[in-house]
């Protein structure tokens, strides 16, 4: 029987790439896909069904990594991971194990301030930092963000003559209002955590020193900043080895998606293939201590401000008397052709001549 040899056999496999945060302090984060074509648009591909463990030179060994199927990542806690040691990634996919460097645990300097700056732009995200001459000149940032999401009606302010259309409409809905419940439709909140590279150099400068590096923007018309949104940074320390990855897939995302960009194959890293070492891999782990700091921003306190609207509004039906267009409307509805849509009167909160069809997301957060 033909069988290709493991180097053979790598040159016609997607190459694997693993990206790790060994964070002390925190839990650590962890992304394993496969590349694709330098040119390719879409994201590369995750692999869902990796063994991700995190171990000690000592013998210590974590519990296997959760994968979180929303944001395509394996995460393990490690709030109390022992200093005593030198750690390293393991990973096992479809038989193989791949394996980082071992690592002592890199510090990270402290955060001076954390804090925003608004303009007619929109509202620029500050940190500043510093070290002592022999800590490390080498940052890096990731953050996780949260915000407060609220569609422009609440459906629940309704008068009571029009429970029955809501009851057919949105049967979910009114089980829990009769309940006793709140409106699931009313408060939601997004997340997100950062996918573009941040990092900072100081070994140049005459100081360890950053001051006032702006992180990123969030435009005035971005839901985030419509109600309440809070960022928290994390700030790693970086070895001079990891900080020239990290630069060099910097230099090379520019202008693309960052982190989760298609990679060049020549950007190796630390981690390696421990079962078969012909076998290719990509990508970098690092050790590090985590300074955590976190802002809040509430859209009253902002001088310059757009909401941004996501709910798409049709003709309303004027030239219908009210009760012809309650029935014409709803008999539309339950033939499917108004499928997705409410028919309202925002202004007096009921069903009217001067109703019109909002879309879903007019009335749902969760269709924000």
């Amino acid at each position: 029987e033909f069988r290709l040899s493991k180097a053979e056999e790598a040159d016609f496999m997607p190459n694997l790439v693993i990206e790790g945060h060994i964070m002390s302090g925190d839990q650590s984060v962890i992304y394993v896909s496969k590349t694709v074509p330098i040119g390719t648009v879409e994201r590369p591909e995750s692999v869902i069904n990796a063994v991700v463990t995190i171990v000690g030179e000592n013998g210590y060994a974590t519990e296997k990594a959760e994968f979180e199927i929303e944001y395509d990542r394996y995460v393990i806690p490690t709030y109390n991971l022992p200093a005593n040691t030198r750690y390293a990634l393991k990973v096992e996919v479809d038989g193989e194990i791949y394996q980082s460097e071992f690592q002592s645990i890199q510090s990270s300097n402290e955060i001076d301030e954390f804090y925003y700056k608004e303009n007619e732009n929109g509202v620029d995200i500050y940190i500043s930092s510093h070290g002592q001459s022999n800590d490390t000149p080498y940052y890096m940032w990731t953050y996780e963000e949260d915000w407060e999401i609220h569609p422009e009606i609440d459906i629940t302010a309704i008068k009571h003559g029009h429970w029955d259309y809501v009851k057919s409409v949105y049967p979910e809905l009114a089980e829990v209002m009769e309940k006793g419940g709140e409106n699931p439709y009313y408060n939601c909140w997004g997340k997100n955590y950062s996918s573009l590279i941040h990092i900072y150099n100081t070994s140049n400068l005459s100081e360890n020193t950053v001051k006032g590096h702006k992180l990123f923007t969030i435009p005035l018309d971005d839901n985030r900043i419509s109600f309440l949104y809070s960022v928290l940074i994390k700030q790693t320390g970086l070895t001079e080895s990891s900080y020239k990855h990290y630069h060099t897939l910097q230099l090379y995302s520019e202008g693309s998606s960052g982190l989760f960009t298609p990679m060049p194959t020549e950007v190796k890293g630390n981690i390696k293939c421990i079962s078969h070492p012909e076998v290719k891999v990509i990508g970098n782990v690092i050790v590090s201590q985590v300074i955590t700091r976190r802002i809040f921003i509430d859209a009253d306190d902002l001088s310059y401000k757009e909401t941004p609207s996501f709910c798409k509004i049709e003709e309303g039906i004027a030239s219908y008397p009210d009760y012809t267009a309650y029935t014409k409307l709803c008999g539309m509805w339950m033939n499917k052709k108004l499928e997705g849509y409410f028919i309202w009167n925002k202004q007096y909160m009921e069903i009217n001549a001067g109703s019109l069809l909002y879309s879903r997301p007019c009335i749902d957060c969760r269709s924000i």
